[in-house]
């Protein structure tokens, strides 16, 4: 291992994060790409994306960049496709990534058999998330965990993206992927660290030390980001039906949308429009992802296209030199201001003009007065 990528959230950074980063510490470069205001299953990261990279500086990566809206909070075929993309251009030779089995092996078996070929003869009536191990592994009723469903996208995008990469797979210990209660486990699970904090309970000791006051700095200047406070604007945009044309937004097809206005007629906030849409057919983060999409007008030709640049972070001193080495033979631009964006073409002007709706909606998510303007001219953390 030489230059080590990790896509990774950290939303928030915990010690299972610091467990991942100590296993790659040999490696000359630790490179986070990292999802900005918005992650995965569409919901607000808690902190905005400079401090959450600051605590992953404090352990152990070298440099942190951002995965660009709207790949950040794609499902997990787009996110893992963006992310590889970005890291084999920056030249990275080695992805690691934590999985619940552990077994790269098992991993490699899955990432054959989905979702071509043998997908369409067993389940060629699945038409949501087409394309998507996920949904292949779930036509057959096959129990695979959030984790590998992951991983083994992570594989696909390896083999159709950057051949010459290698996988790192460390085994995830500790909680549940999805364990909602925090208890005394070494490993939390990020979803009870989120609820944790929705409730007003502590974290800070399942922090790795070394992150701890950048977390502590961060919340008592931001407070915690809630996507909940984004229901207002998503009620009155569905009942107004003001969202142009559904059938081009990414994720309300296949009666999604018809499903969402009505749910809003019923629904008096965020988590009772997400419950009253719900169905087996439409998972939570479908959803999640789907009333995101239509606040900014994301449509599906957007989750294929190529991140054209990466916003920089944070950075240590490997982390700058990796950059000055790279920078003639990388072919994905890393930017530190809007304005480095001019210029890039169009494909950088649209992933521009998503990323800056995405800083206006995300600064709807907290409490006090968090502008867009401020969080477009955060300045990287710097080591």
């Amino acid at each position: 291992m030489k230059h080590v990528g990790i896509i990774c959230e950290y939303n928030p950074f915990h010690t299972g994060h610091a467990r991942l980063l100590k296993a790659v510490r040999g490696a000359n470069t630790v490179v986070c790409l990292m999802s900005g205001n918005f992650t995965q299953r569409g919901e607000a990261a808690i902190l905005p994306p400079v401090p959450r990279a600051a605590m992953a500086l404090a352990c152990g990566a070298d440099l942190v960049l951002e995965l660009p809206f709207p790949f950040s909070a794609s499902s997990a075929r787009y996110f893992a496709t963006a992310g590889v993309r970005a890291l084999g251009s920056l030249g990275i030779d080695t992805l690691a990534f934590g999985s619940e089995c552990g077994d790269i092996e098992i991993l490699s078996a899955l990432a054959a058999r989905a979702p071509e070929g043998e997908y369409r003869k067993k389940a060629p009536h699945v038409m949501q998330n087409t394309g998507d191990a996920a949904a292949y592994f779930a036509a057959l009723g096959e129990t695979v965990s959030s984790n590998d469903i992951l991983a083994v996208e992570y594989l696909r995008a390896i083999a159709r993206e950057a051949p010459d990469m290698e996988p790192f797979v460390v085994n995830r210990k500790g909680a549940e992927y999805r364990q909602t209660v925090l208890k005394n486990e070494e490993y939390p699970s990020a979803t009870a660290l989120r609820e944790s904090l929705r409730v007003g309970e502590g974290i800070k000791a399942h922090i790795p030390f070394e992150a701890r006051e950048i977390f502590t700095d961060a919340a008592a200047r931001y407070g915690i980001a809630d996507t909940a406070r984004l229901g207002s604007a998503l009620l009155a945009v569905l009942r107004a039906n003001g969202t142009g044309n559904p059938h081009e937004i990414a994720e309300c097809g296949g009666g999604l949308h018809r499903r969402l206005q009505k749910a809003a007629w019923s629904a008096g906030d965020y988590g009772a429009l997400c419950k009253a849409a719900a169905t087996k057919r439409y998972t939570d983060g479908r959803i999640r992802r789907a009333l995101l999409y239509l606040l900014a007008g994301v449509k599906k030709e957007d989750l294929v296209a190529h991140p054209v640049y990466l916003r920089l972070l944070a950075a240590n001193a490997r982390g700058r030199e990796f950059l000055n080495e790279t920078m003639k033979r990388r072919t994905v631009h890393v930017v530190t201001k809007q304005a480095d964006i001019a210029g890039l073409g169009a494909c950088a002007a649209r992933q521009r003009e998503l990323s800056l709706r995405a800083d206006g909606l995300y600064a709807l998510c907290f409490a006090d007065t968090v502008t867009p303007h401020a969080l477009q001219t955060a300045k990287p953390y710097l080591l």
